[in-house]
């Protein structure tokens, strides 16, 4: 890694584009070294002096990955929100504009989600239940419930939002292009028709 991290700063991206694309488009076992080494202009022996395996850099790729993301969130500003869904759209729209610049970023995750090599699946079970912790510590209070017209059904809902979430992402993998625009307004539509249905009537807006 003391040889990857040398290197400038333009060359660490553009080895790391390279491999984000190959697992993001083909998945842990059909991405190969070779493939990632041509895309990187690089080769295939650098690789494996900058990672050590190819499990190490996927490894590697998925704590870049998560440290990118989290720090597209503005906690502060989630945290002057009162609302449960409001929370949940503004941390999506957080999320949404800063990986429109990060395409290859968006395409790997929504790959890791869909992962199940088993050389690789006990890193995503913990990654998963690391981000897991700190999605609901970001968006997650305990007073939310107290506006559902059934308390228990706010877990549920917050549940069924982060899946919707996951289907909009999954819908880029692959594509040539990614509305973020539409896929925030459908985003808020959905939103929009939950809170009417589970929260209490003074509690409307």
């Amino acid at each position: 890694m003391d040889k990857f991290l040398a290197l400038t700063e333009e060359k660490r991206l553009t080895i790391l584009n390279a491999a984000l694309q190959c697992f993001g488009k083909f998945g842990y076992e059909k991405a190969s070294i070779n493939d990632i080494a041509v895309a990187a202009h690089i080769s295939k022996a650098s690789v494996f002096q900058y990672f050590g395996s190819k499990k190490q850099l996927y490894i590697y790729l998925l704590e870049y990955c998560k440290k990118i993301i989290e720090g597209l969130f503005d906690k502060e500003a989630l945290d002057s929100e009162t609302d449960l869904f409001d929370r949940i759209l503004a941390s999506s729209r957080m999320k949404m504009e800063g990986l429109q610049n990060q395409p290859f970023i968006l395409q790997f995750i929504t790959s890791a989600w869909e992962e199940n090599s088993p050389e690789v699946t006990d890193t995503l079970a913990i990654l998963t239940e690391e981000t897991g912790r700190f999605r609901n510590v970001l968006v997650l209070r305990e007073e939310d419930a107290l506006k559902f017209k059934d308390p228990e059904d706010a877990q549920p809902v917050f549940q069924m939002l982060l899946l919707m979430a996951e289907g909009y992402a999954a819908g880029y993998r692959g594509a040539a292009a990614f509305d973020f625009q539409a896929v925030m307004e459908d985003f808020e539509k959905n939103i929009a028709i939950l809170r009417k249905n589970f929260y209490k009537e003074e509690y409307l807006k």
